[in-house]
Formats: structure tokens, C-alpha cells, sequence
């Protein structure tokens, strides 16, 4: 049973390092540590991926803690406690960010 449980959680350590390397070469490929959700989409979807599993990568990396979802609000400069929307940011974290 021991030995089970850690091939288990070797399996996660490695599907964890797998998600990450993925999710960090659109970061790379931007030259940023934080994308907008339609960055984060298009170049997965101009790598040959389906905008549905996009959003299960996206969705499985927060859960792993690799990103932070986050939103930013729109807003004249002129008027900046007029918010006219928001957008959706990705956030790669590194090490002690989690």
C-alpha cells in the first residue's frame, strides 16, 4: 500500500511539472509574468489546442497552483472611479508567491 501512495504522488509531482512547463511557455513566449485571458487563448489555440481545452488548462493549473487569476478593471484617466469593465489576468507564480 505504501509503495502505491507513492507512485501516486510521483505521478502528481510529474503532471504538475508536465502543466507547468506548458502553461509557462506562453509567459515565455510574451516575455511576461502576467498574460490577458485572450493572450493566454490565442496562443494556445494558434499551438493547435480547442478553446475547451484551454480553459481545462487554465482551470487545472490554478487548482495546482501554478497561475493566479485575477481581474483588472478598465477605467478612463480621467475618471478612474469610473470603471468601465475589467479583464481577466493570468498570473504565473515562481516560488513563495503561492
Amino acid at each position: 500500500m505504501g509503495r502505491r501512495y507513492r507512485t501516486d504522488k510521483e505521478n502528481a509531482r510529474k503532471e504538475k511539472k508536465r502543466i507547468k512547463a506548458i502553461v509557462k511557455s506562453a509567459f515565455d513566449h510574451f516575455g511576461k509574468n502576467a498574460l490577458y485571458e485572450e493572450q493566454f487563448i490565442k496562443y494556445f489555440k494558434g499551438q493547435g489546442m480547442s478553446k475547451g481545452e484551454v480553459d481545462k488548462l487554465w482551470v487545472k493549473a490554478n487548482n495546482l497552483g501554478i497561475i493566479r487569476i485575477g481581474a483588472k478593471p478598465i477605467f478612463r484617466d480621467e475618471d478612474p472611479l469610473d470603471i468601465l469593465g475589467h479583464v481577466v489576468v493570468f498570473r504565473l507564480l515562481g516560488k513563495g508567491d503561492e
